[in-house]
């Protein structure tokens, strides 16, 4: 049972992170813009992009909350978290700026470590998916795990 659990709750919080900022996204379009500027190189900085990639998130989110359609949304939200760690690669490598060159970005930077973490996360509910025995298409398609 705890790992039933451990496995809800996790795919809940890594769902949560990618409803958070989808909303973010969809109804603060300046929030992500300044993200994309700053992160992203303005490769996402167009409002309608935002706005609508934003409600995606939130909708890819919601059904992983309650466990439907997990199989393809998985990997998903696998992709969109290794997209972010990827932009924040440095973060990552070297978190409090320690031996990187260049401008020190800021202790903000320390605060993107997590993303490598999200990432793992988002491996471990792909590769336990079968044992997530709380997800919402397990229940309806009998033990499936979808």
């Amino acid at each position: 049972m705890m790992q039933s659990f451990s496995l809800l709750f996790l795919r809940v919080t890594t769902a949560g992170l990618l409803f958070w900022w989808g909303l973010a996204k969809a109804l603060r379009p300046a929030i992500g813009e300044n993200v994309s500027n700053k992160f992203y190189g303005g490769m996402f900085n167009a409002e309608t992009l935002l706005v609508g990639f934003g409600w995606a998130q939130v909708v890819c989110a919601l059904l992983l909350i309650v466990g439907l359609f997990r199989l393809p949304l998985l990997w998903v939200q696998l992709a969109i978290n290794t997209f972010v760690a990827a932009s924040v690669w440095q973060s990552l490598i070297d978190p409090f700026w320690f031996w990187m060159g260049g401008d020190k970005p800021g202790v903000v930077n320390a605060l993107f470590y997590p993303s490598a973490i999200v990432v793992a996360a988002s491996l471990l509910l792909i590769a336990f998916r079968s044992k997530d025995a709380l997800a919402l298409d397990r229940l309806i398609f009998s033990g499936s795990d979808r």
